[in-house]
């Protein structure tokens, strides 16, 4: 049976799933449905079919590798070698990868500041609201969520405590759909030399994830509830009012990124080491084995190649519980070491691109509280489903680009 055909089915038992697990199943809007499935088609095919799609990306790739390299500047001038593209240390991934994370959250902050991004995301929240028939200020954060992290929530903070519990369902959703601009230098430079047109790739997922969000969140979550009407502007946080402040509060920013996702790999990654440790005395199945058997199903529903989807649930698995950092990592060594399908490698970094963990999760639900804490309860109530939402969004993006992906 062809993997496209499979992956087709799988789009199906996914949906399927999120109708199980809707709150009410009478109240869905499938007008919602149909217009997220059908604006995902047409990204598909502008990505991956239309003629010369592959040399839009394969530039704008080459356009964001000059980028991050003109950025690599600020990283070798203080860490010298460590930092170098080729260091003669080998790949290490807090010097040569986690250090872009800076840069591009001040970028993001300063654009904050020039206006530049309140701009673009109000322009794509006025045809995401128009287009899928939801409020202002949802469309916002899903906007906002093309290009920043948990910062999205910031963006509506006069509004949070006036959500309903769909609006703050999707908003969740959405958050851990897809991953900030700042991360995404990250991953480019962990793939770029695997997959040339990596950069436009995650910028597409990223794209198509958000209308898989928005879908499975109100199949989830219909709104049955009469939503305030806002307007469609966004706060600019104190952090990006002063040019200067500006970039000097995302640098901050980004450093306390960077030291979160270290302390928390650290952290994971070794408790997991005890665990393998611990099962060795029983078994030789590890933690990562038992994800990857877990998820393997759904690796072959995405329409995966057999013999990759016990890798693919692995990454899959792993990025619940460890951040999608460990997962990209593996990915990229997997197809320096030729033992993952190129069509494979292409779902996996589709279906890897979002923030869908237990960690991410963890900052969500924070982030939340802090902004309205009369609302803890129904916080807390949603956060778990939320995120089986945002697992279902993001494989659907992987198996909606094995669909495309020719090669």
């Amino acid at each position: 049976m062809s993997q496209k055909f499979i992956g087709l089915i799988g789009i199906f038992v996914f949906l399927f799933i999120a109708w199980l697990c809707s709150s009410n199943k009478k109240s869905v809007n499938f007008r919602t449905i149909l217009t997220a499935f059908s604006l995902e088609l047409v990204i598909g095919t502008i990505i991956f079919l239309l003629p010369r799609s592959r040399d839009v990306l394969l530039a704008f790739s080459n356009f964001f590798s000059k980028v991050i390299e003109s950025a690599r500047e600020g990283v070798v001038f203080v860490f010298g070698s460590l930092g170098a593209a080729n260091s003669e240390q080998g790949f290490i991934l807090i010097f040569q990868s986690l250090t872009f994370i800076i840069i591009f959250a001040s970028l993001c902050s300063l654009l904050y500041y020039l206006r530049v991004l309140p701009f673009i995301i109000v322009t794509i929240a006025k045809f995401v609201k128009k287009f899928f028939g939801i409020s202002a200020v949802e469309a916002i954060c899903s906007a906002s969520n093309m290009f920043v992290g948990i910062e999205s929530f910031t963006s509506i903070r006069p509004y949070f405590k006036t959500l309903t519990r769909s609006q703050l369902f999707l908003i969740f959703t959405v958050f851990m759909s897809t991953i900030a601009s700042s991360m995404l230098a990250l991953y480019v430079s962990l793939l770029n030399d695997k997959i040339p047109t990596i950069a436009g790739h995650l910028v597409g997922a990223t794209v198509l994830s958000i209308p898989n969000a928005i879908m499975i969140a109100k199949i989830m979550e219909p709104e049955t509830e009469t939503p305030e009407e806002n307007e469609m502007k966004i706060e600019v946080p104190e952090s990006a009012k002063t040019f200067t402040g500006s970039i000097v509060n995302g640098a901050m920013d980004g450093g306390k990124m960077i030291m979160g996702i270290v302390v928390l790999l650290v952290a994971v990654i070794g408790i997991l080491g005890i665990f393998n440790l611990c099962l060795s005395y029983f078994t030789d199945i590890t933690i990562a084995k038992c994800l990857g058997f877990i998820f393997k199903p759904v690796a072959f529903l995405m329409g995966v190649a057999p013999q990759d989807t016990s890798m693919v649930g692995e990454f899959l698995g792993t990025r619940l519980i460890m951040t999608e950092v460990p997962s990209y990592v593996g990915l990229s060594e997997a197809i320096k070491a030729g033992t993952i399908s190129t069509h494979s490698a292409i779902i996996a970094s589709y279906a890897l691109c979002g923030f869908t963990s237990i960690e991410s999760l963890s900052i969500a639900v924070g982030g939340a509280v802090a902004l309205a804490p009369e609302k803890t309860g129904l916080i807390t109530s949603i956060c778990y489903k939320s995120l089986l939402a945002a697992t279902l969004a993001t494989i659907i993006t992987g198996t909606i680009a094995g669909l495309f992906h020719i090669g």
